[in-house]
């Protein structure tokens, strides 16, 4: 039979209250870095996937979208490809990958998140360039929110399901109404809405990657080298096939010269994956998404300007909106609850990724 276990006492025999298991987390400041710090790598990744929204946009212009894409992804997994000469423990991390593949609590489809980043890229070389940045990321960042709300619902990325409570189903609807301002009021909102439709559909498939990404970052021990090296590798495949379907059905277009950071979007692409994957899992893909949300739409506001596209004044404050709704979506490390007297049992406590208020 199991021995209870021993409360501690004074000297006097009376019965201390037990202190409750604090994790690291909330010391010295780590609420702050368990929730604010993932959130702003969200947001410069999303302002990473602004800027590469309008490079690829703008090598499309004369090299041919599907062109672009290829290239923008080919580049990225070379990049990622030799990131592994500088890493360790990538061995062990692709072992316990493969470990989790083959017992099955690691599913194929989980390393195929690659295919949504590349359909993103090439929505990027067929639409950017004609939406412009602020609208560009009004389209794709309405699926991002709506997509990712249920995705953190159901529990499809990493840990336990973050449940739609009100104070998240707010931030998501807040960010829904912050993206929509502007594209109702925008002049010829018909043809807006009918360009926005592709990167809506890759706003959606960016929550899916985004939460994919991070159950193979989980399978390979928190390491996110083997996610962000399957995500390219698998988003080139797509990219090569699209390559030959059109080469089969029609003349690829000549390519001409360009600046040279015309080039440079498989470069921010890494930026944009591993953001994404460290930022899921800390704060769940539906904070994470609005992070990045925030990034793309403060990123658009700064690349408008310089590229003669000034934001109009609902899209500013869409961009307030927007983080607002970021904040409110974050799930808040849960205070711990100090035990009852006598028991000699800590109360349970957050494990710091806001699964147990949100």
């Amino acid at each position: 039979m199991p021995r209870a276990p021993r409360t501690p006492r004074t000297s006097r025999g009376r019965t201390h209250d037990t202190a409750p298991a604090v994790e690291p987390g909330f010391l010295a400041g780590g609420a702050i870095r368990s929730g604010v710090l993932p959130l702003a790598v969200a947001v410069g990744g999303g302002a990473a996937l602004a800027l590469e929204s309008v490079v690829n946009g703008r090598l499309a212009a004369h090299t041919g979208s599907v062109a672009a894409a290829a290239w923008s992804n080919t580049l990225s997994l070379g990049v990622a490809a030799a990131a592994a000469f500088f890493l360790t423990g990538l061995r062990p991390a692709f072992a316990a990958l493969f470990a989790r593949l083959r017992s099955g609590t690691l599913r194929v489809r989980h390393c195929l998140g690659g295919v949504a980043g590349g359909s993103m890229v090439l929505t990027q070389a067929l639409t950017a360039a004609a939406l412009g940045p602020a609208s560009y990321t009004l389209a794709l960042v309405s699926g991002q929110t709506l997509c990712g709300v249920l995705v953190d619902h159901l529990g499809l990325g990493p840990g336990a399901p973050r449940r739609a409570t009100r104070r998240r189903l707010t931030g998501g609807l807040l960010a829904v109404c912050a993206v929509a301002l502007p594209i109702l009021a925008a002049p010829d909102e018909g043809r807006t809405f009918a360009l926005a439709v592709l990167p809506f559909l890759a706003g959606c498939a960016l929550s899916w990657q985004m939460a994919v990404n991070g159950k193979v970052d989980e399978a390979a021990g928190r390491h996110p080298y083997p996610a962000v090296l399957l995500s390219f590798a698998t988003g080139s495949a797509l990219m090569v096939a699209a390559v030959a379907a059109l080469a089969a059905f029609s003349r690829l277009p000549r390519p001409h010269s360009g600046p040279l950071w015309h080039y440079t979007g498989g470069l921010l692409g890494c930026v944009v994956v591993l953001s994404a994957v460290l930022a899921v899992r800390r704060i769940g893909v539906l904070a994470a998404g609005l992070g990045m949300i925030s990034g793309q739409v403060l990123g658009s506001l700064v690349l408008g300007p310089l590229l003669g596209q000034p934001p109009a004044h609902l899209a500013m404050v869409g961009a307030a909106l927007l983080i607002g709704a970021a904040v409110l979506a974050a799930p808040s490390a849960a205070r711990p609850r100090p035990a009852a007297v006598g028991r000699g049992r800590p109360a349970p406590v957050s494990d710091g990724t806001g699964r147990g208020g949100n």
